[in-house]
């Protein structure tokens, strides 16, 4: 399938975390695409500001806006900044980096809740707080993304299976939830081609098998019109 480039004109379009290649991909191709962009970070660093200053150096309209979206008055922050900015918003990617891996007697509730809180807290506050611009548009679409738990050492990880598990839900839900003109899917993506021992705890790194790029093309399909009729589906990528 092969969108116009001008397919997301006038959408404005918030992805959470510019952190990851996925989410700089989806931000870059939306944006080229003509979306306004408006990508989260965690913090100022050296390379989230390269990430930044790669997209609007291709002329594309980028902003970034530093949030901690562990917290719901982070997920806020990061609404409250598109609010401003453009007083709407048709397209949201929650796509969280994964955290780095522990086996179970290895977690302690300090990290039981930085995983919980980086990936399911997230993406449930920061699509609450995005509801009330949201809701206006014609066709406001949601996308989750994370792993699909598809070996044995990604779902023999105890928190990282229970967490990922939690966003596929929250997506099915929210998909039969909220008002009946919003499309809400999930891409799942592969850990089976990684390299490494513990393929999922690099599973937004740039590496062979699942290409952030892949995973972006498969967010530009879901979030375009030519997926009008899905809704609480979940995409394998890889």
């Amino acid at each position: 399938m092969a969108l116009s480039i001008h397919a997301f004109a006038e959408k404005v379009a918030l992805i959470t975390d510019g952190e990851n290649p996925v989410g700089r991909a989806v931000a870059l191709q939306l944006a080229l695409s003509g979306a306004y962009v408006i990508v989260g970070f965690a913090g100022s660093s050296d390379e989230n500001r390269r990430a930044l200053g790669e997209l609007q150096s291709l002329g594309t309209l980028a902003n970034a806006v530093e949030a901690d979206l562990s917290t719901a008055g982070g997920a806020q922050k990061l609404v409250a900044a598109v609010d401003a900015a453009f007083g709407r918003l048709d397209l949201l990617v929650n796509c969280p980096q994964l955290p780095a891996e522990r086996d179970f007697a290895g977690v302690d509730e300090e990290f039981f809740e930085k995983t919980l809180n980086t990936q399911l807290k997230s993406a449930f506050f920061v699509t609450q707080s995005a509801l009330y611009l949201m809701r206006p548009r014609p066709k406001p679409k949601i996308v989750n993304v994370f792993s699909a738990l598809d070996t044995p050492e990604s779902f023999g990880n105890c928190l990282l299976a229970a967490s990922q598990a939690a966003v596929r839900g929250l997506t099915e839900s929210l998909a039969v939830s909220l008002p009946a003109n919003f499309r809400v899917n999930g891409i799942a993506v592969s850990a089976k081609k990684g390299n490494g021992a513990n393929p999922d705890a690099d599973l937004f790194r740039e590496k062979p098998g699942v290409p952030a790029d892949d995973v972006a093309r498969a967010a530009m399909f879901l979030l375009s019109s030519e997926a009008v009729g899905l809704n609480g589906q979940i995409l394998k990528v890889g």
